[in-house]
């Protein structure tokens, strides 16, 4: 009797249509998984949008949280050449006319002996250096008085290069350079601090004499620039400080000179407030919020003509975020002057689909009003929270990594791999099912074929007996 090599080929039963309408069944349950699996990546997805729209909402309204940009000032010079300025945001807007009468310095010295190359041999020693004032008489006073630094050139480092290299590398508050008149090398010496208390007094050991320093002629260095102080007049008020960036001549404000006035001459300082950026971060914030209010309102709608709802229809975690916003928008801020204390004192107001909107009129009539502190009312002021550091703190309450949505979305993956180990689970017993269908049809078709096979031998023979 011929082998059978091929399901139903012995007997013509149907074993691979048999197989698959049997296996269609036994996937039933793989179905559910995907579309539970389904169900679940679209939230995932959802959710996702939506935490989009929540940080960039986030982004703008920490930009309202800022007090410099809710209350910038633009500051103007008459002569920028002079000087830059730069306020922080709050500063009083005003004029002011400056006169530079001169620009800090560092000291700056130079041995007085030149050598003809840089690898001469100079000594070695401790080379100790103080930081002070000299008064009329060249008298010095260490400020602080135990600010000595101490360098200790080595034969390593005793020639003019190696002794430069060997200050630079000390971080002693001096730099040093090695300058070439033509004639020959000098090591030249400058404090890293501009102003008069940062001039140097330097004693060296007897082989590095050639680079003592106190003021007096007898000394063996020269002092090529004198340590001097920034000096400013403010609106006729003397003002001496040691650095060229000034930060409290006039409060909020940092100057910057850059070099001194004419003589008799002043550069005049406009301040003023910046009202485009105020508006500007307000109509953002606004955008921003309209944003996620509609993401939010379009992943939980309910479609009443077709009966079907959005990916995120009824979820409690959307209707929570929802309200919580809503909440802020329409509170009033502590501590904040009365009619300034809300959203609609300044022009923006909630309307009826949970939007938000501004009156352009209304707005910048609040802007201009110096009655109005839009720090206090977006911003953190005296310890209360303005509506920009209110959302900021609400958002990132719901987007830390241990916040509202992740916890949500976290629980979302869980499930998803759950289903992903029920999955293979599920494939691998499929594979043995069909594998044991196979195997049952495989038997029944060899004992159909047999049958067939006996049936036929047996009609042959009754038919021969017959014929007989």
């Amino acid at each position: 009797m011929a082998a059978i090599t091929s399901a139903g080929v012995g007997s013509g039963l149907p074993v691979e249509s048999l197989v698959s309408q049997l296996m269609a069944v036994e996937r039933a349950p793989i179905n559910a998984i995907d579309t539970k699996q389904a169900a679940i990546t679209a939230k995932l997805t959802a959710f996702g949008t939506m935490k989009s729209a929540l940080a960039t909402l986030q982004t703008a309204a920490r930009a309202l949280a800022t007090p410099a940009l809710v209350s910038p000032i633009k500051t103007s010079l008459s002569d920028p050449a002079v000087m830059t300025a730069t306020a922080a945001g709050g500063t009083a807007a005003g004029n002011y006319a400056i006169e530079v009468k001169s620009l800090a310095q560092p000291q700056k010295l130079k041995t007085s002996v030149p050598y003809q190359q840089t690898s001469d041999i100079v000594g070695t020693g401790d080379i100790k250096i103080d930081f002070g004032t000299y008064d009329a008489d060249n008298v010095f006073t260490a400020v602080p008085a135990d600010s000595t630094k101490t360098i200790t050139i080595d034969a390593a480092h005793n020639t003019l290069a190696g002794i430069k290299d060997a200050i630079n590398a000390s971080n002693s508050g001096v730099t040093a350079s090695i300058i070439n008149d033509g004639s020959g090398n000098y090591l030249s010496l400058a404090s890293t601090n501009t102003g008069a208390k940062y001039a140097m007094k330097i004693s060296a050991d007897p082989a590095l004499g050639a680079l003592n320093y106190d003021g007096s002629d007898t000394s063996n260095m020269t002092q090529s620039v004198p340590a001097k102080d920034a000096v400013i007049v403010v609106d006729n008020v003397t003002i001496t400080k040691p650095s060229n960036t000034i930060t409290d001549a006039i409060e909020g404000v940092t100057l910057t000179l850059t070099k001194p006035t004419a003589a008799g001459t002043t550069t005049n300082l406009t301040l003023s407030k910046d009202t485009s950026t105020v508006k500007a971060n307000i109509e953002a914030f606004v955008k921003a919020y309209n944003d996620a209010s509609k993401s939010m309102a379009d992943l939980t709608a309910y479609d009443v003509n077709t009966g079907k709802g959005a990916v995120l229809n009824g979820d409690g975690t959307v209707r929570t975020i929802q309200t919580q916003l809503r909440a802020l928008m329409g509170s009033a801020v502590a501590g904040a002057a009365a009619g300034g204390a809300t959203l609609p004192d300044i022009g923006i107001t909630t309307q009826r689909d949970g939007s938000i909107a501004i009156d352009s009129t209304k707005l910048d009539k609040a802007l201009a009003d110096p009655n109005k502190n839009f720090v206090a009312l977006f911003a953190t002021s005296n310890g209360n929270r303005g509506f920009g550091a209110q959302m900021d703190v609400t958002l990132g309450r719901i987007l830390s990594p241990v916040g509202t949505l992740p916890s949500h979305t976290n629980s979302f993956n869980s499930s998803i791999k759950d289903l992903e180990k029920q999955r293979t689970t599920l494939t691998a017993r499929l594979a043995d099912t069909e594998k044991r269908y196979r195997a049952q049809f495989s038997a029944l078709d060899k004992a159909m074929a047999s049958m067939t096979t006996t049936s036929s031998y047996l009609t042959q023979q009754l038919a021969a007996i017959a014929n007989n």
